[in-house]
């Protein structure tokens, strides 16, 4: 008994240790992809994989994929238009569409805190049988707290360039909206 463990635990290691190998996303070589990073953060291109950081990238970026057979598994190496150098990059953050304007997560130091105000909700594209979401993160991928209908009042706490932070008068809860689908009043 105590050997089947020993071995069902060994397993499980294994398998536990090679899930991050599987998990990262391959570059196709000589092709062009989409930086999409989480949190809003800028990517580190690098001298070699996991060396020295030569520069940083916005998500949303498009860069050109030279070689990934030759890079560690998980790694590609990109050149990027008006940079004299290419590096390495993380192949999980790198995407075959380009991010759509709601896909991409507005970094934190985009917002700046503003004398509170209020606005209302638009419906989504103008249709109003559809709502817009009240999200946990400026990420249209994030789950949103709560649909809101048009015509909702919130109030504006911190503007972004894409997303505005905003609290929701009726429920307390504070959240981001995408600036597009909200008038001021």
């Amino acid at each position: 008994m105590k050997k089947l463990i020993s071995i069902v635990l060994a397993i499980m290691t294994i398998v536990g240790l090679m899930i991050p190998v599987f998990a990262g996303a391959e570059a196709k070589e000589n092709a062009t992809m989409w930086v999409n990073c989480s949190d809003g953060r800028r990517l580190n291109v690098r001298e070699k994989p996991d060396g020295k950081v030569l520069y940083r990238i916005e998500c949303g970026t498009k860069v050109e994929v030279q070689s990934s057979a030759s890079a560690p598994k998980g790694w590609a190496f990109i050149t990027v238009k008006g940079q004299k150098k290419g590096g390495y990059v993380k192949t999980q953050y790198l995407f075959d569409k380009k991010p759509g304007k709601y896909e991409i997560t507005e970094r934190a130091d985009n917002f700046v805190e503003v004398t509170p105000y209020n606005v209302t909700a638009k419906a989504l594209n103008d249709n109003t049988d559809k709502s817009v979401g009240l999200r946990t993160k400026p990420n249209k991928v994030y789950k949103s707290i709560r649909r809101l209908a048009a015509g909702d009042v919130l109030q504006v706490v911190a503007e972004g360039k894409t997303w505005s932070r905003v609290v929701d008068p009726s429920t307390g809860a504070t959240g981001y909206v995408a600036n597009d689908y909200m008038i001021r009043q």
